[in-house]
């Protein structure tokens, strides 16, 4: 028997599992370019909808609020913003170990794209808005509720934690003072490990396990630090209010940034009001009144959410720029033909 002129190549081993690379998706067409405009100016609405309605109540306090502290907003509004891209990366710290690298301006993309979602009732609004960015960093929803829920429950503790000595500021004598300040620091120094259990427990369950990576130990306390300097940071503005008008410099330092802390912090259990407005201020509004009379911490509280509001909105309009300009630049680079070599 006569060999065969020619013989077949051998055909090219398989490949691994999970190693083939996902072709570029398809530019979206114009109908789904505008049926995201739309989407993204209807929540812009209806957010804006939401917060001049609770905001409104009372538009000549809000005038002479705004009168009174003119000159200090713009300078106010600085750790706001500050405050909030610190705030992300708290948020993106657990989230990069869930879905893999995710560099931090992205994370604060997605973050920002999110923040008006608070302003309507429900605690969902948020995370779609941040899924829905997510998608183009291969990250699923599952993921972003995760790390949204890890974020809360950090936020929440920190907060808290911080919260501590301003709701104490009343007491007579050192003590409760002494006191309130170990337990903060005994919460902030307690959480990680609260958080790695509480996971735990939540990956017991196999659907989960299957989906998420566990987080660890080490990311957790990023996370704290993380928060705990973003509550502080973001306080600041509310300080630089009440000196304004009229506390001193270093007697409004603990019922600012631990007043600002609790209140938030508190607020946001809430969750059927939305971004806990009213529940926010009233609290805060009494936390200032140990370096302020009644009628000027009302102000400062009224000011402060105007502040935040600003400040989210900037972040809402940020992460969607940037999102939209990563797209283009995404429909802009040239695809691989199928004669490529990797």
């Amino acid at each position: 028997m006569t060999a065969p002129a020619h013989q077949d190549l051998p055909s090219p081993p398989p490949e691994p599992a999970g190693s083939h690379t996902p072709s570029a998706p398809a530019p979206p067409s114009r109908v789904r370019r505008t049926l995201r405009t739309a989407a993204t100016v209807l929540v812009l609405a209806g957010s804006l909808f939401f917060l001049v309605r609770s905001l409104t109540g009372g538009p000549a306090e809000t005038t002479a609020a705004v009168r009174r502290v003119g000159p200090w907003l713009l300078l106010a509004e600085l750790p706001v913003l500050a405050g909030l891209w610190v705030t992300a990366l708290a948020w993106r710290a657990p989230l990069r170990h869930l879905s893999g690298p995710l560099p931090a301006s992205r994370a604060v993309q997605i973050f920002a794209a999110g923040q008006l979602g608070k302003y309507i009732p429900g605690v969902a609004w948020s995370i779609l808005l941040q899924a829905r960015l997510a998608r183009g960093a291969r990250i699923t929803t599952a993921q972003i509720t995760v790390a949204f829920g890890v974020y809360a429950a950090v936020s929440v503790a920190t907060g808290a934690a911080l919260g501590l000595p301003a709701a104490v500021l009343r007491a007579e004598g050192p003590l409760p003072a002494l006191l309130t300040v170990g337990a903060a620091a005994a919460v902030l120094s307690a959480a990680p490990l609260m958080l790695d259990h509480g996971l735990a427990l939540v990956r017991r369950i196999p659907a989960v396990a299957r989906r998420l990576a566990p987080v660890p130990r080490a990311t957790l306390r990023e996370a704290v630090g993380l928060s705990t300097a973003s509550w502080l940071l973001s306080g600041l503005h509310l300080w630089l209010l009440a000196v304004a008008l009229g506390a001193g410099w270093s007697e409004a330092l603990v019922p600012c940034l631990g007043g600002f802390a609790l209140s938030t912090a508190v607020s946001s259990l809430v969750v059927v009001v939305p971004d806990g407005i009213g529940v926010r201020e009233s609290v805060l509004a009494v936390a200032l009144t140990t370096c302020l009379p009644p009628a000027e911490a009302a102000v400062a509280a009224l000011v402060s959410r105007l502040l935040l509001a600003v400040g989210d909105v900037l972040a809402f309009g940020y992460g969607s720029w940037a999102a939209r300009g990563a797209r283009s630049r995404t429909r802009t680079l040239p695809q691989p033909t199928t004669g490529d070599l990797s």
